[in-house]
């Protein structure tokens, strides 16, 4: 399994998420996000081509199809796999993504970000 990696790669962010039950893992390293399949470890698709640069991946804990994209521009891009299409983009940091989760109890995603934020997007 291999990344898009742009030329110059030294600034990048490498980032990884990987789904609930293991069967799918996406990976992101200053190129497009690609969609692997752990079970034949073949790329599915690969999308979101930058700029800006995916920082941080999460997928959503009921739904492997929904996935949290953190990007270098601080914005939030929620996108649905099975439309390959971002459905929302969120924003509220300043600076650069440096985490995301989802809470599956508070139905809720955290994020932070190198503004030292913390966010809560319900």
């Amino acid at each position: 399994m291999t990344n898009d990696v742009p030329k110059n790669f030294e600034d990048t962010v490498p980032c990884i998420g990987l789904s609930k039950n293991d069967s799918y893992v996406m990976s992101a390293c200053g190129g497009k996000v690609s969609l692997f399949n752990m079970m034949t470890f073949k790329v599915m698709t690969t999308f979101m081509a930058p700029p800006p640069d995916s920082t941080f991946l999460a997928f959503h804990p009921q739904d492997s199809n929904i996935i949290a994209i953190g990007m270098d521009d601080s914005a939030i891009h929620i996108y649905n796999v099975m439309v390959d299409e971002v459905k929302t983009k969120l924003k509220g940091h300043q600076k650069r993504i440096s985490g995301l989760a989802f809470s599956t109890n508070l139905n809720v995603l955290v994020s932070s970000a190198a503004d030292a934020h913390v966010c809560f997007i319900i």
